[in-house]
């Protein structure tokens, strides 16, 4: 990998060129909105600003998770571009206890940051580290809708169309013949 430091943490380019960023966060619940702009300024130099609100709701619960569980007193964040309209969110810490998926109720405080991300991402999980562990999630852009000028029209041939206006125009007649004869 090749690696550039900024202020902003590391930026790296993986071995099949697509972007990384990494940095370490003080276990603080001050660092996760640090985290959430981080995520965020990535993604925006990137290119790909459609992924930033996930990602950083993403991350939000990842460091938050690192922070009231974690045994150490960091956690990182890593940002990788796994296509032109994917990425991988991960928070690693020195926890060595793996997240469960729960299901909170309505009275707790916690336990639906794990829910929110199977929600929000294609794709998550855990790795166990022997010092700790990694808890990612795949994110993918949302696919705009499909424009009504790039569909293609329902009648393509010239005849079609013709039978569609007279099928229409004699609906109209039989409607406006039974108006008239009510009245």
């Amino acid at each position: 990998m090749t690696v550039r430091q900024t202020t902003a943490g590391r930026r790296l380019v993986a071995e099949d060129g697509t972007p990384v960023a990494t940095k370490a966060f003080l276990r603080d619940p001050e660092s996760v909105p640090d985290a959430r702009r981080f995520v965020h300024s990535a993604l925006v130099d990137w290119k790909m600003p459609d992924l930033a609100d996930t990602a950083e709701l993403v991350v939000s619960e990842l460091a938050s998770n690192a922070v009231l569980h974690a045994r150490c007193g960091a956690f990182g964040v890593t940002l990788r571009q796994l296509a032109s309209d994917r990425v991988r969110v991960a928070v690693v810490d020195r926890s060595r206890t793996l997240p469960q998926l729960a299901n909170a109720g309505d009275d707790e405080d916690h336990g639906r940051g794990l829910a929110i991300i199977h929600a929000l991402s294609q794709r998550w999980g855990t790795e166990p580290l022997s010092w700790g562990k990694r808890v990612w999630a795949d994110l993918e852009a949302p696919q705009l809708p499909e424009s009504p000028i790039d569909r293609e029209p329902l009648y393509t041939s010239p005849r079609a169309q013709l039978v569609y206006v007279l099928i229409v125009l004699a609906v109209a007649v039989f409607i406006a013949a039974a108006v008239y004869a009510q009245n």
